[in-house]
């Protein structure tokens, strides 16, 4: 997508926490972090005033179509975004009073079965 001087380096150990990301990424001597994390670790990193890139992707089944791999599957880009804020909302969830007697329902005991 950005031409053939473009080199994607990727990091393939899991990381532990938005430090542990930013460490390695100033380690590392890239120009541009891209990011596949939890949200909650791309609003931290955005915080800290970096501002990583999100990409969109398209699976293709051609190997020799492909930029990137991951899972064994294959993937062209598509676009790339920059990151520049992560809002995360959240609301409460209420308690299940009584399990609707629907098949298929699963009701959660100590065994997950299904009613």
């Amino acid at each position: 997508m950005f031409g053939e001087d473009v080199v994607i380096v990727k990091d393939p150990n899991p990381f532990s926490d938005a430090g542990d990301v930013l460490k390695r990424f100033k380690e590392s001597g890239v120009d541009e972090l891209v990011i596949v994390a939890p949200l909650s670790v791309i609003a931290q990193i955005v915080q800290r005033g970096i501002k990583p890139l999100w990409v969109g992707m398209q699976q293709v089944t051609n190997p020799d179509d492909a930029e990137t791999e991951a899972a064994e599957r294959y993937y062209r880009f598509v676009r790339f975004c920059r990151i520049v804020g992560v809002q995360i909302q959240f609301e409460e969830v209420e308690p299940v009073k009584k399990w609707p007697k629907k098949k298929g329902v699963i009701k959660i005991v100590r065994e997950a079965k299904v009613v």
